[in-house]
C-alpha cells in the first residue's frame, strides 16, 4: 500500500508554485496568485439547497454524482476509528457531511464562504443542538486555538491561490487540539483523466456549451479553476503546520477516462463501480483525486 501511494508523488523539483499546478479544466489565463473567492461564492450560492444535496445522495447515484458520493464515503472511512469529539468542516456547503457524524456522536461545526449554502444548512439542521454553521473564511471567524478534535476540508483546497492555501492549512492546524486529525482532499495532477483533460482543454471549452445543452444540465463547477496538488507538496505543507500524514485514500476512480466517460456514461459508471474498491493499490493511477489524513503533533 505504501509503495502504491509513493507512486502518486510527483513534481519533486522546482518552487512550490511550480509544483502546484492548475488542473485540467478552468478559465483561460488563470494565475495561481489570483483569488477566486468572489466567483466561488457566486457559483456555490447559485447551486445551494436541494440541488447540492442531491449530488451526495447514495440512494440515487448517477454518473455526474459518483465522485461526490465517493469523496463522502472515503472521508467517513478515514475518520471511522476516531473517538467522537468536536469536528470542523471547512467548506461544508449545505452540511452534507453532518448527518453521519452526528449519528456517530460528533459535535459538528460547518464553515463556508457561500452565505446561501450556510443559510440552507442552518434551516436544515435547525433544532440540532450539536451543530453550528458559520459564513466566512476560517481566518476571519477567529476560532480559539485547539478548538477541534478533527478538521476536514473536502473540495476546498483546489479553489485557493498560493497565499490562501498556506493560510488555510496553517489555520486548520492551529484549530486542532494536539493529537487531533486533519483530513483534506485534492485533485491528482497526473491521473489518466487529468492528463487527457489537459490535452483536450481547448476543444473541451469549445464543445462544453453544446454538451450542457444536449444533456439539459445547469449545474457546472467547471467555470472555476480547479488546481491539482502533488502529494509530496501537500504533505509538506501539512507537516510544516505540525500535522504528520498517517493515512490516505483515493476516490473517483475512472478506468474509462474523459472524454469517453461523457460519450459512454453507463460503461464509465460500471467500470468505476468495479474499480473503486481497488483504489488503494491497483487503480490509484485512474483516481482523479486523493485524501490525506494527518495527525497534529504535540
Amino acid at each position: 500500500m505504501k509503495r502504491a501511494f509513493r507512486r502518486l508523488n510527483c513534481c519533486r523539483t522546482g518552487s512550490f508554485s511550480d509544483k502546484v499546478g492548475i488542473a485540467c479544466w478552468g478559465t483561460p489565463g488563470s494565475r495561481r496568485d489570483m483569488s477566486q473567492q468572489p466567483t466561488v461564492i457566486r457559483v456555490f450560492d447559485r447551486f445551494s439547497g436541494e440541488a447540492w444535496d442531491a449530488l451526495y445522495d447514495e440512494h440515487a447515484p448517477a454518473v455526474d454524482t459518483w465522485k461526490f458520493i465517493q469523496r463522502k464515503l472515503r472521508v467517513e472511512e478515514l475518520l471511522a476509528t476516531e473517538k467522537p469529539g468536536r469536528l470542523l468542516d471547512a467548506g461544508c456547503g449545505t452540511g452534507v457531511m453532518a448527518p453521519v457524524f452526528l449519528k456517530r456522536g460528533w459535535e459538528f461545526v460547518g464553515v463556508d464562504v457561500a452565505p446561501k449554502m450556510i443559510d440552507y444548512a442552518r434551516q436544515r439542521f435547525a433544532g440540532q443542538p450539536t451543530t453550528q454553521f458559520h459564513a466566512g473564511t476560517l481566518e476571519a471567524l477567529k476560532f480559539p486555538a485547539s478548538s477541534f478534535d478533527a478538521v476536514m476540508a473536502m473540495g476546498l483546497l483546489e479553489y485557493l491561490n498560493d497565499e490562501e492555501l498556506r493560510s488555510a492549512v496553517r489555520e486548520m492546524a492551529r484549530l486542532l487540539k494536539p493529537g487531533g486529525v486533519l483530513v483534506v482532499s485534492a485533485i491528482q495532477p497526473n491521473s489518466l483523466d487529468s492528463v487527457l483533460r489537459r490535452w483536450l482543454a481547448l476543444p473541451t471549452r469549445l464543445l462544453k456549451p453544446l454538451y450542457m445543452k444536449l444533456r439539459g444540465k445547469q449545474f457546472d463547477l467547471d467555470t472555476l479553476v480547479h488546481r491539482a496538488f502533488a502529494v509530496r507538496e501537500l504533505e509538506r505543507l501539512m507537516s510544516e503546520a505540525g500535522c504528520v500524514r498517517e493515512d490516505h485514500a483515493y476516490y473517483n476512480v475512472l478506468p474509462v477516462p474523459f472524454p469517453l466517460d461523457k460519450a459512454l456514461p453507463k460503461l464509465a459508471a460500471a467500470a468505476s463501480r468495479w474499480a473503486e474498491p481497488k483504489q488503494r493499490d491497483h487503480f490509484h493511477w485512474a483516481a482523479t483525486a486523493y485524501m490525506l489524513k494527518a495527525r497534529k503533533q504535540g
